[in-house]
């Protein structure tokens, strides 16, 4: 190490073989410090051939066109997702070739600038051109005479100031440049910044391996004592499919595989299933070792560095909610206390280096690697999170809803407060609408369960989930134990039941009629529309709306026309004639007149609701494409099939648009729109929505099975 002081130095000076003094001075300016490479016959530029291990999984495509390519190419991602790996395989395959490789490691000024020194002169650059200063222009002039293909290595790039060298890596005049040859430069890097890189390079990211590619990672350490491939791959998924954390649990395993029972602790894993229970509890830390800690300590460092002076902040924000994406709207100002241009230039940055994933096509979300989460996160972390979704909830039908259910349904502990169970029953709630049957079912019990425990039956909240329950009992068919909840809530709020419960539903109506109530007659009451003191008012018309469904669903017509009628006076006289719910409850009662055979007087109410709903809410409202359904299915029961088949095929159209093709309610539509159509061209119809049915109700669902009767019916009627 060499040091000069300036005029004002008073003299001190030092050179030489220094490393280690202290220099002591009174008054010392413009101090300069100067880090002298070592030697160049000191500096390997061998590739690291002796690190290779297990196979490449998951990178072949990109190996394979990387090996045809030419120019410079970036793999650039979070540290750990193998971009040395794939560049060491690249290097592998091309010097088997008797292609000239060079490996130079970039991670700080020394080594890159000894590195390229040592490469100049395996080219032919002279010792006394390199003593020019011209370091940089020589050595790619040599490379671009080279014939043949070749391979130049640029490892561990964080840092792009350092490869800027004696001019610009934007610019193509610094340490990096696009060979103008057939040779091939591979960087490694977290950085994939576009602009610092400039036009001439390709930049190629390196996402995390997907589960069966995982899978194989953690079979080529732990091998097949470890488990089947499917916990393998539940493993892989739960470890974000980094190679190092794969790598890391199959050595794992493979440790505790070698050695005899007896010498194994008590609960100590050797399983993939096992590994990852233990993950789940936190009984075993995938970073034992604290390498992935230090990677992206590094990484946050780096962004630092570059003025993102609240970088960790916002990961640490990220952290606190579920391993999921998170909705960009969720932060937005007045929610965090982060400004909206530094948290957006941060979250660039992180996505970047490969910390989160940033997307920005449809709703906007950002999504943090599940091993950085758990990295970061802790119960601040998750209390800040909580508080940027303690806010207003949006449109229970829009775009954000499903984002939003992952995280209003984490962390649902004993002590969690009142406004996280509110917000799970939003989720579930949520579940409900989309017609998601299974994620219901799993969701509703444990939050009404939960809430119970920490709030009491007898809280606004616990029975709301009670309600949401019910719904969930009779959209997954279970027809009975929703009537059953729903009748206790019913009396809990103050609705009269009516004649004792029934021990056995009554026969079912026709299976042909695949008409059903309006959804979301169920949803919570609308702030804006009821004074806070009928709250209680609306929640239980909801409950009695409810209640006649499940009355209906169990065959008792005349008791659920009863309980819909109550409702719709309640309703009307409460909210007004037009409002949502009210035209919801008449539409109710309409459809259980059809079901009573009284098809003149159905058909009359449902014209009503059908031109409010399409004055109040537009005409494909979800409420009001429920309403022009079963108004559709009543006009070809009554004979006027041309009209009834051009309203089903609009409102297949519209659910296919709003819901998506596998919606319960799509199905519907397209069940009865068949029903329009002639037996032959109805069959592969009705075969198709069978088959959705089966898939997303499952097979004995009372819906699945009246299809499958149906269709039984209509091919029996067909010739041969």
């Amino acid at each position: 190490m060499t040091t000069g002081a300036g005029a004002g130095a008073g003299g001190n000076s030092i050179s030489g073989g220094t490393q280690g003094t202290v220099v002591q001075a009174g008054h010392i300016e413009n101090l300069v410090v100067h880090q002298t490479p070592p030697p160049a016959d000191e500096v390997t530029v061998a590739p690291p051939f002796g690190r290779r291990g297990t196979p490449l999984r998951g990178r072949a495509e990109l190996l394979a066109r990387l090996l045809d390519a030419s120019g410079t190419h970036v793999l650039y991602g979070l540290g750990g997702v193998g971009k040395t790996s794939l560049a060491l395989a690249a290097a592998d395959v091309l010097a088997r070739r008797g292609a000239p490789v060079w490996w130079v490691a970039a991670q700080d000024a020394g080594r890159l600038a000894g590195g390229l020194r040592a490469v100049a002169r395996r080219v032919g650059v002279r010792e006394d051109e390199l003593a020019s200063g011209q370091t940089a222009d020589l050595l790619w002039e040599r490379l671009a005479a080279l014939p043949g293909p070749w391979l130049l290595v640029l490892d561990n790039a964080d840092d792009l100031a350092l490869l800027d060298g004696p001019g610009s890596l934007a610019a193509g005049t610094g340490w990096a440049r696009a060979p103008r040859t057939s040779g091939l430069v591979l960087v490694t890097t977290r950085d994939g910044d576009p602009a610092a890189w400039g036009a001439g390079p390709v930049l190629h990211p390196l996402g995390a391996l997907p589960g069966p590619e995982g899978a194989r990672v953690l079979a080529d350490r732990a091998g097949e004592q470890a488990g089947p491939a499917t916990d393998a791959e539940l493993l892989a998924v739960r470890l974000g499919g980094l190679p190092l954390a794969l790598d890391s649990a199959g050595r794992y395993l493979a440790s505790v595989a070698e050695r005899p029972a007896f010498l194994r602790t008590d609960g100590e894993p050797a399983t993939y299933g096992a590994y990852l229970a233990a993950l789940g509890t936190g009984d075993l830390a995938v970073d034992r070792d604290g390498t992935l800690a230090r990677i992206w300590a590094m990484s946050l460092r780096l962004l630092q560095d570059r003025g993102h002076a609240r970088v960790e902040d916002v990961l640490r924000l990220l952290a606190g909610f579920a391993d999921a994406p998170v909705p960009l709207r969720v932060l937005a100002p007045g929610r965090v206390d982060i400004p909206p241009g530094e948290l957006w230039t941060c979250l660039q940055a992180l996505d970047r280096l490969g910390l989160a994933s940033l997307r920005t096509d449809g709703e906007p979300v950002v999504t943090l690697h599940p091993l950085v989460r758990d990295a970061y996160r802790g119960e601040r972390e998750r209390l800040s999170a909580e508080a940027a979704l303690d806010s207003e909830v949006p449109e229970e039908h829009g775009p954000l809803w499903p984002l939003l259910v992952p995280h209003l349904l984490d962390d649902l502990g004993p002590d969690a407060p009142e406004d996280v169970w509110a917000g799970a029953v939003l989720a579930v709630r949520s579940l409900n609408a989309r017609g998601l049957v299974a994620e219901a079912g799993t969701e509703v019990e444990r939050v009404r369960r939960g809430a119970a425990d920490r709030l009491g039956d007898a809280h606004r909240t616990v029975r709301e989930a009670c309600f949401e329950h019910g719904r969930a009992l009779l959209n997954a068919g279970r027809e009975r134990e929703a009537l059953a909840l729903l009748g206790e809530l019913a009396a809990a709020v103050g609705v009269a039941v009516g004649a004792d419960r029934p021990t056995a539903p009554a026969p079912a109506a026709d299976p042909d009629l695949d008409a059903h109530p309006h959804p979301d007659a169920a949803t919570a009451a609308d702030p804006a529309l009821v004074p806070a003191e009928d709250s209680d008012l609306v929640f239980a018309l909801q409950v009695r709306n409810e209640l006649a469904t499940a009355l209906q669903q169990n065959g008792q017509l005349e008791r659920a026309r009863t309980e819909y009628a109550g409702a719709l006076d309640g309703c009307a006289r409460a909210l007004g004639p037009d409002h949502w719910r009210t035209l919801a409850c008449r539409h109710n009662l309409a459809v259980c007149l059809a079901l009573l055979g009284r098809t003149q007087e159905a058909l009359a109410e449902l014209e009503t609701v059908r031109a409010a709903e399409a004055r109040t809410l537009g005409a494909d409202h979800p409420n009001a494409l429920v309403t022009r359904e079963n108004r559709a299915v009543l006009l070809l029961e009554s004979g006027d099939r041309d009209l009834a088949r051009a309203e089903l095929a609009a409102v297949v159209a519209a659910r296919h648009r709003l819901l998506g093709a596998d919606h319960p309610h799509t199905l519907s539509a397209r069940f009865n729109l068949a029903r329009c159509l002639a037996p032959a061209d109805a069959l592969p119809e009705l075969t198709a929505v069978l088959a959705a049915r089966t898939r997303v109700l499952g097979p004995g669902h009372p819906v699945t099975v009246a299809t499958r009767e149906t269709l039984e019916r209509l091919a029996r009627t067909l010739p041969g």
